[in-house]
């Protein structure tokens, strides 16, 4: 094991209360100088802006503070209230979305302005420290899993172990199933994962990539990608179209009428 995640979510403890987290901002810090202590080289931190009565300049102290703990990598999430949550009741209180917009593109200029390079829409990397793990699904490549409640995708089959200990154990000592799910992804699903997952990363998605994985027309998706590239949420460059933090903040619009096209 040589990297650890990190929900540190604030650096106000206020927040850190709001949000029903257990820490404060300062046993956050510890657990970091703990692990550099350690020998954990490769360290990850979890963020949460857009909440109740945040305004830009109380986020960007919170990114201050975790760029001090020289974290090799950042994941930062805008907070979505689900019905039924304590915050849902206080969603008045939340920044709205174009106050959110802004809290998003002011993280990506303070933390590239910094040494953290933006890869996929949330996250942010040192060089070098990209999550290899997340990165095996943005890019459809081949994982495999193993106990139980694990995922797998190998062979185009994509199957999942039972959750259950007991049911797994005496599965695997009695040769019995052990799979909960157990699916052949057909081509025209995987043409569509391309282009969804693609567009999350800022590598981007290729016509002679698609053209040469899937035997099919780039042209329909392209012409929705130009649309985009005038209005500036979109760009190409060395042969891979991708979208800018503009873009990204609308990326479910982006996606939605490129698979449009694609189908």
């Amino acid at each position: 094991m040589n990297r650890l995640s990190l929900g540190v979510q604030s650096a106000d403890d206020r927040m850190l209360r709001l949000l029903g987290r257990p820490h404060s901002f300062a046993q956050a810090e510890g657990a970091v100088a703990g692990l550099r202590q350690g020998g954990i080289e490769n360290i990850s931190l979890d963020l949460i802006y857009g909440l109740p009565d945040q305004d830009l300049s109380r986020w960007r102290k919170n990114l201050a503070a975790a760029v001090e703990l020289n974290p090799e990598h950042l994941s930062c999430y805008g907070l979505k209230a689900e019905p039924g949550t304590p915050l849902y009741a206080r969603r008045d209180a939340l920044p709205g979305d174009e106050a959110q917009a802004e809290m998003y593109l002011e993280t990506v200029d303070f933390l590239e302005g910094r040494g953290w390079r933006q890869y996929e829409i949330s996250n942010f990397a040192r060089e070098g420290s990209a999550s290899r793990h997340n990165l095996k699904y943005w890019t459809l490549g081949e994982y495999a899993g193993f106990g139980p409640g694990a995922h797998s995708d190998l062979g185009d089959v994509r199957y999942a172990y039972v959750k259950d200990l007991a049911a797994y154990c005496s599965g695997v000592e009695h040769q019995g199933d052990i799979l909960s799910e157990n699916e052949r992804i057909p081509i025209r699903e995987r043409d569509v994962e391309y282009i969804m997952l693609g567009l999350r990363i800022t590598r981007g998605i290729s016509r002679q990539e698609f053209e040469y994985k899937f035997r099919l027309p780039f042209g329909p998706v392209q012409a929705v990608l130009e649309r985009f590239e005038k209005s500036g949420h979109v760009v190409l460059r060395g042969g891979r179209w991708h979208l800018t933090p503009e873009g990204f903040l609308i990326s479910n619009c982006i996606i939605g009428q490129a698979l449009e096209a694609l189908a």
